[in-house]
């Protein structure tokens, strides 16, 4: 069976695209409502956002397949595994967090003590717990926070998805959080302290855990399959049923979650967005072209540097988004700094992965002390 599961690259680039089309919106949203195509335009970039969901799936899944039979690995120590996962992402983390600091100071984008409280919560991953700073000197960084949660959960999932199975823990992750929002969001009404509980645990867990289990429930049920396949799978492990399952939920929930999501209640809307992405994820997966995709060297390399990709972008187009308003149209704007802001942001990636691996690099490399022992 394939090490590398290369289909899972090109997704993970295709959602880093919305992300950033997301934030160009974002930053010039009058260029998604002042162009050629009208408020479509918009409205389409304005859902970019949803790429967070299926990197979360991305995330259980890939943390998962080690661990799901067949040649499952057994579970990292406790403190082993924390050292690894932290370790994996705070270099990168911390070297993009100086820099946008840096860049912060220079420019007086926030007065001093602000920025300060600003980069002490997101050194230490508790950004999420303060709704003041939640989008405090990059908005992105908010998903760190959340990524944190998630890893500090993951070895009692994995015990729980291990003890019980997918298909019991994956319900009892949705039935548990998305049911304690819908309580908490009819709370809300009542209660600023539930109104506030809500807001927060939108950015944090239990509410997203769903999309963490979803993709650890498919890497444990699709191991499985792609070692024993049967005749009639696709060449990507999946058995048609499953295509067809995936089919039926793009089907359903992608017009209605069109048509619906700004009439139904956050909860809701929610669940019918995270059904659409799953269900196009899903068909994506099986899809040949993705897996060809993913093995070229073009695009794994676009994936090896989404995550620095996706820390470094957002106050590019922000900084950029200042010198253009007022300047450009907004849809000229909007275009010119998408086309200087995407190849800038990914160069800058490679660079600062290819600087994290060299002092990693130089780190391993690091001579022993000699040995103070006589023959």
């Amino acid at each position: 069976m394939q090490r590398r599961v290369t289909q899972i690259e090109s997704i993970r680039v295709l959602a880093m695209a919305g992300i950033f089309f997301y934030h160009l919106w974002s930053v010039l949203p009058e260029g998604g409502s002042q162009n050629f195509l009208g408020p479509i335009l918009g409205d389409i970039l304005s859902q970019g956002y949803l790429g967070v969901v299926v990197f979360n799936a991305i995330t259980g899944f890939v943390l998962t397949l080690p661990h799901a039979a067949p040649g499952a690995k057994p579970p990292l120590g406790l403190v082993d595994f924390f050292r690894r996962r932290f370790g994996r992402i705070m270099p990168q983390y911390y070297l993009s967090l100086a820099l946008w600091s840096v860049v912060a100071l220079v420019f007086g984008a926030l007065p001093l003590a602000a920025l300060g409280s600003c980069v002490v919560e997101k050194l230490f991953f508790v950004q999420t717990f303060d709704p003041k700073r939640f989008f405090c000197l990059e908005p992105a960084l908010w998903w760190m926070g959340l990524l944190a949660q998630f890893y500090l959960a993951f070895p009692l999932l994995l015990r729980l998805f291990q003890k019980v199975g997918p298909g019991r823990a994956t319900g009892y992750c949705l039935g548990g959080c998305w049911g304690l929002w819908l309580v908490l969001s009819l709370c809300a009404k009542q209660s600023d302290t539930a109104a506030l509980l809500d807001y927060m645990f939108y950015f944090n867990l239990p509410y997203r855990l769903p999309e963490f289990a979803l993709g650890m429930a498919f890497a444990i049920v699709w191991k499985d399959r792609a070692a024993n396949p049967r005749p009639k799978d696709l060449a990507s492990g999946m058995p048609v049923s499953w295509l067809l399952g995936f089919a039926g939920l793009t089907y359903f929930a992608l017009p209605l979650s069109v048509l619906l999501k700004n009439a139904l209640p956050m909860p809701f809307a929610h669940i019918l967005l995270t059904a659409a992405c799953v269900g196009l994820a899903g068909l994506l997966f099986a899809w040949p072209a993705m897996a060809r995709l993913g093995a070229k060297p073009a695009i794994a390399a676009a994936a090896a540097a989404s995550y620095s990709f996706y820390l470094l972008h957002q106050p590019l187009l922000g900084y950029g988004a200042d010198l253009l308003r007022g300047h450009l149209a907004p849809f000229t704007a909007m275009v010119l700094l998408g086309v200087v802001s995407l190849p800038v942001s990914y160069v800058l990636a490679r660079y600062q992965d290819r600087l994290v691996a060299a002092f990693q690099a130089r780190g391993k490399a690091k001579p022993k002390a000699p040995s103070t022992q006589t023959a």
